[in-house]
Order: C-alpha cells, then structure tokens, then sequence
C-alpha cells in the first residue's frame, strides 16, 4: 500500500521559539500541573507577549478556573494545524478581573513537531465512511491535498485501519462525490459524549483526484 501522500509526516521534535509556531488566540491547550496525581485541564490561549509571558484561561464562555496557582509549574500542550507543540513554564500570576487567566513565563524555546504538511481548509460537507459493510454518515470538518478530519456519531474504526471516504462538494457549480481511501490516523470523542472525530491521510490518490482536491482546499464552500 503506498502511503507516500501520508498527512502525518514522522519529522522529529524541533525546539523553535513559540513566535515561529504562529499561535492565534482562541487555540484549544492542554495544561497539567508538573506534580504527581495531576490531571490535565483543557485551556485556551488568549494572547502571548514576546519575552513577558502567556495568557492561558479556561476554555469556553463558561468557565472559572485556571485549575493554577502562582508559583505553579505545568506543561503546556497544543496543535497549530500543522504543528504538535509543548513547553515548560511556571505560572506568575493569576488573575479573575476583567477575566479568568493565567499569566505564564514566555518560553525560551518549545519543543515543535510537524504533523501536517500543510494547514486545512475548514468545510461542512457531507460525507459516508464505508467500512465493509458498514456504512456512517458524518461530517467534512476540514481537509487539505494530504488528508481530512471529520465528525461522526459514532467511531469509525481504529487508528491505523483503512477506510474508503465518499465527499459530496460542489466544483464550479456541479455538484460531485469524490472517492478516496484513506488511513485513519487519530481519533477520539468529542466531549459532549456524542460525537467522534476521525482525523486521516490519503494513499493512492490519482491524479484527477489530486486535480479536484486542489481545488476544494483552494475554493472554500459552506
């Protein structure tokens, strides 16, 4: 099976600087506290100032605890939507007023792996996952010329099995189903319980398919 078209390219861990990575704010984190017994907390970046420091918070409007303390130490992970990245740093202050953030050292360095050759573009397509016999409707969430993420109601298969992947897209006005196979590289529940989401890589792409991915990640459709 060739899977020279693999999304997941296995480059090794880098140490860049977090300037370089690109973060926008809103970035879903992970956040765990450097103690034994810690759990990790999802978090969001709400902005970073070079050589000042990190404003993490909670994520979503409802949220009210960093789950941090000044004086803490935590690792802090996350995705760009090509990157992997973590870093090390300890918390400076925390603060409740006009938000709910915490303040955390700049780092020097972060430890960077590229797990997507190229950023996706976000969709809301159909699409059908046929596995065998089975068949899942779903959801197109984002998709680049390597591979796609979307959302189901129910898992799909393990990471590492194959799936055949039917798109229905519209291209210069018509409407069209694109075939692909792919592998399943991640997934995962989403944490309302309800949805799962199916991260994969194209393989044996022809080049007619390469032709009309081209152009969906070039002509964003709602």
């Amino acid at each position: 099976m060739n899977q020279a078209t693999s999304d997941t390219p296995q480059n090794n861990v880098q140490q860049i600087t977090l300037k370089e990575l690109g973060l926008r704010s809103g970035i879903a984190l992970q956040v765990r506290r450097l103690v034994e017994g810690a759990s990790k907390k999802e978090a969001q970046l709400f902005g970073a100032i070079e050589s000042r420091g990190v404003m993490v918070g909670p994520q979503g409007s409802e949220g009210e605890d960093t789950g941090l303390t000044e004086g803490d130490v935590c690792i802090v992970r996350g995705f760009t939507g090509q990157h992997e990245f973590s870093f090390i740093s300890k918390v400076l202050q925390t603060y409740e007023k006009p938000f709910v953030y915490a303040l955390l050292a700049y780092p020097t360095q972060v430890d960077a792996r590229q797990v997507r050759q190229s950023l996706r573009t976000k969709t809301s397509w159909p699409v059908t996952v046929q596995l065998g016999e089975r068949k899942l409707d779903g959801q197109l969430l984002d998709i680049s010329m390597q591979g796609a993420m979307i959302s189901t109601p129910a898992l799909t298969t393990a990471v590492g099995k194959t799936i055949d992947l039917s798109i229905g897209a519209v291209v210069e006005g018509e409407p069209t189903t694109l075939a692909l196979k792919a592998t399943v590289c991640h997934a995962h529940k989403a944490t309302d319980g309800h949805t799962h989401f199916t991260g994969m890589a194209f393989y044996g792409l022809s080049q007619q398919d390469k032709l009309v991915l081209h152009y969906l990640t070039k002509t964003p459709q709602g």
